[in-house]
C-alpha cells in the first residue's frame, strides 16, 4: 500500500513538471509523461486509464512518439530550441571537450529524431514504438 502512495506522488510530481515543460523551452515534455505513465500504471488501473485520455498525454505521446505525428515544422522548433539552449554553455565556456560534445550531442538528437519520424527504425516492418504500444494494451 505504501508504495502505492510513494507512485502515485511521484507521478504527481512528474506530470507537473511535464506539463510545466510544454511552456519551458529545454525541459522535456514527453520525457515526464513517460515517467508518469510508468508511476502511475503501477500504482492505479483508474489513474493509468486518466492519464491515458488526458489531452496533453495524447498529443504529447501517443500521437507524437507512438503514432509518429510530430510535423516536421514541430521537429525544427524542438531542433531550434535546443540548439538555442546549447549555445549558452558552449559561447561562455573554455572547456573545448564540452565545445565538441554539445554540437555532438545537438546533431545526435536531430539523427535521432528524424530517423525515427522517417520510419528508419522499424523492426519487422514496423516502427518500434508500435510493437510498445501493441504489447502495452495487450496487458
Amino acid at each position: 500500500m505504501i508504495m502505492k502512495i510513494i507512485y502515485i506522488v511521484l507521478g504527481i510530481i512528474s506530470f507537473t513538471i511535464g506539463t510545466i515543460a510544454i511552456w519551458i523551452p529545454g525541459l522535456p515534455t514527453t520525457g515526464f509523461y513517460v515517467l508518469t505513465a510508468i508511476l502511475w500504471s503501477k500504482s492505479s488501473p483508474r489513474l493509468e486509464n486518466w492519464l491515458h485520455s488526458n489531452r496533453y498525454y495524447i498529443k504529447y505521446v501517443d500521437e507524437a512518439v507512438f503514432d509518429r505525428q510530430l510535423p516536421l515544422k514541430g521537429r525544427i522548433i524542438i531542433y531550434l530550441i535546443t540548439a538555442s539552449m546549447m549555445t549558452i554553455p558552449f559561447f561562455t565556456t573554455d572547456m573545448l571537450w564540452l565545445k565538441l560534445v554539445l554540437p555532438l550531442t545537438s546533431l545526435t538528437q536531430i539523427t535521432a529524431m528524424e530517423s525515427y519520424y522517417r520510419g528508419y527504425l522499424w523492426r519487422d516492418g514496423v516502427p518500434f514504438t508500435k510493437n510498445i504500444k501493441r504489447a502495452y494494451s495487450e496487458n
